[in-house]
């Protein structure tokens, strides 16, 4: 998770009140593949989804996908957008 990231949810505490109930989704991206790479940053964003009472429609986790080309040749752009469809 990026500083800029932490900062944001961190300040979600001051504000959980009128925030409770929100839809919620994670988009990320990451160059490596392995099977952690994600590991930490899913757990997180779960149980902040928790502590916020949000409903999480969705998750797309783009491994292997370190520059804009990648992102696009993979099936990662196509959950993304179904996630979005179903808004």
């Amino acid at each position: 998770m990026s500083a800029q990231l932490k900062i944001v949810v961190d300040r979600f505490y001051s504000r959980t009140g009128r925030l409770n109930g929100k839809k919620s989704l994670i988009l990320a991206t990451a160059w490596n593949t392995a099977d952690w790479t994600m590991t930490a940053l899913v757990n997180h964003y779960e149980t902040l989804v928790k502590y916020m009472h949000w409903q999480n429609i969705g998750m797309v986790m783009a491994t292997g996908c370190g520059y804009r080309s990648a992102v696009e040749s993979s099936e990662f752009g196509e959950q993304a957008y179904k996630i979005g469809a179903n808004l």
